[in-house]
């Protein structure tokens, strides 16, 4: 991973919100680096910043102290945003297509370009969807992977995905999982992706950032011990078992103990 170019740079990073005595400190001093094409997770205590933290990155939320410099900042990459809440986010007045496409569209392609377009990008990873139906009508697992089209379809250099399985079963977790890691091989995308369960953080990330408690900071990060190649099985191999442990210790310090 030494060998891919630096990405993203938080440096020192604070934010919070209100003032006065209503002021909440929801970041402090967080530095944090990313290469290029890496796919990053991170877990933490509920509530303590996680998705303040990918709105500040993404340049949703400013920063009230700290910078965060992308592709040495000489662009603005494209990003790509796949949130929890997927039937929210998605129109059920449109088709699967349609929605997928719709950040075309509001670009102002033209309808021709935009169905080859996601034609095109679910023939590439083999999806099965039925492109006809309407979102309303679709398990939660297509609803999701319907949303998760939508981010690629502009081709992002970095994906952001904030809890997207949470809604989800197991069953159509490890499917999902599957789905996600063939994406990111295939395209080379950095994944950024937030996590509230901590073997799906672990599985999936190459590395995993551990936060503290409100006001979030780095606690630790853990490398991963899998090999390149995943595979389902691995969650249940020696390597993955010591580091949930790992994770177990990290989130315990920073969730309990210091709770106590």
């Amino acid at each position: 991973m030494s060998d891919r170019p630096l990405y993203i740079e938080i440096e020192h990073a604070s934010k919070a919100f209100g003032e006065g005595q209503k002021r909440n400190v929801v970041l402090r001093d967080f530095s944090l680096d990313v290469r290029k094409g890496e796919f990053l997770t991170f877990f933490g205590p509920n509530g303590c910043g996680k998705t303040t933290l990918l709105n500040v990155i993404v340049g949703v939320e400013s920063l009230d102290e700290g910078s965060v410099k992308m592709n040495g900042g000489t662009s603005r990459p494209r990003v790509g945003y796949v949130f929890q809440d997927y039937r929210g986010y998605l129109m059920p007045w449109l088709t699967v297509a349609e929605n997928i496409a719709f950040p075309l569209r509001i670009r102002g392609v033209s309808k021709p370009e935009r169905m080859s377009k996601v034609e095109a990008v679910v023939a590439r990873f083999q999806f099965r969807i039925d492109l006809g139906a309407y979102t309303y009508a679709l398990s939660g697992g297509q609803a999701q992977l319907t949303s998760i089209l939508r981010a690629l379809i502009l081709d992002p250099d970095i994906l952001i995905m904030d809890e997207p399985f949470s809604a989800l079963d197991y069953q159509t977790n490890l499917s999902l999982y599957e789905k996600v890691l063939q994406i990111w091989e295939a395209t080379g995308v950095t994944i950024l992706l937030v996590s509230h369960d901590i073997d799906e953080a672990i599985y999936l990330g190459e590395r995993t950032v551990f936060l503290t408690k409100r006001p979030a900071s780095v606690a630790a990060v853990l490398e991963s011990k899998l090999p390149a190649q995943k595979e389902l099985t691995q969650m249940g191999s020696e390597a993955f078992a010591s580091m949930k442990k790992q994770a177990l210790e990290i989130f315990r310090r920073e969730a309990l103990e210091k709770s106590a």
